[in-house]
């Protein structure tokens, strides 16, 4: 298991290098997934901590262990729509390596792509780059009442220009208020924190990307209880923010 496992690693740090300068892929309009009903075999799983309240809860299998964050799809519905969508595989993308329409649990395999000690670590592309992502955003939303005031908080990343990744997510270990009102919160971290730590403070490159390749083996959406169903991801397009030319000084 351990050679296997160390195989992928290399295989995705080798692709990573390989396909870092590449843009976004670009994809086509598609059919939306209909809206996420809670499966009868998630009903009271056995694998997340007992006594959590009803609600929705992401399941983050990783190599350093296992992270469960409770979601939060009445204060950020379209963040939760999409991490959910793409981890159970009813979202479809361009796979970055072959460029053809890919489908499955777009998360498992996935590695981190950056991790800030201390503070926080991202992750969400096939690429292992801060780069790669599917072209998936969400509107501005999640920002209260639970926000980045507090530690252990799941956000979506927001780009230069403005623009909310609905693929590209973080996890903190610390207060991060910088990131209010600016980033999506969408899920508490209720498991697994001494995990977020741990990969938070791994040995990194000077751009934060981790020397050893930090595996996210897999990620699984469960329901506790009867919790509303989640909504469905609806296409949102951002807007660039509008630019005002500089005025001109007048001559003497």
């Amino acid at each position: 298991m351990r050679r296997a496992r160390s195989a992928v690693r290399l295989a995705l740090a080798t692709a990573a290098v390989t396909i870092a300068s590449l843009g976004a892929p670009r994809a086509e309009n598609r059919d939306l997934a209909p809206r996420y009903p809670i499966p009868e075999a998630l009903r009271g799983v056995p694998d997340l901590p007992a006594e959590l309240p009803q609600g929705w809860y992401a399941r983050l299998d990783t190599d350093r262990g296992t992270i469960v964050v409770r979601l939060l799809p009445q204060q950020a519905p379209q963040s939760v729509a999409h991490f959910a969508a793409l981890a159970e595989g009813r979202l479809s993308w361009i796979d970055p390596f072959t460029g053809r329409e890919a489908t499955g649990h777009y998360y498992d395999g996935i590695v981190v792509h950056k991790a800030i000690a201390g503070e926080r670590f991202e992750a969400g592309t096939k690429t292992g780059t801060t780069r790669g992502a599917p072209p998936y955003h969400v509107p501005p939303e999640g920002f209260t009442p639970v926000n980045f005031d507090g530690p252990w908080r799941m956000g979506m990343t927001r780009f230069a220009g403005g623009a909310i990744s609905g693929v590209v997510f973080f996890l903190t270990a610390t207060n991060q208020p910088f990131l209010n009102a600016k980033h999506p919160c969408f899920g508490e971290i209720v498991a697994g924190k001494d995990v977020v730590w741990d990969i938070t403070l791994s040995d990194t490159l000077s751009d934060h990307t981790p020397r050893e390749p930090i595996v996210i083996e897999s990620v699984r959406i469960h329901a506790v209880g009867e919790p509303a169903a989640i909504p469905e991801p609806v296409p949102y397009v951002p807007t660039r923010p509008k630019l005002t030319p500089k005025p001109q000084p007048v001559p003497p």
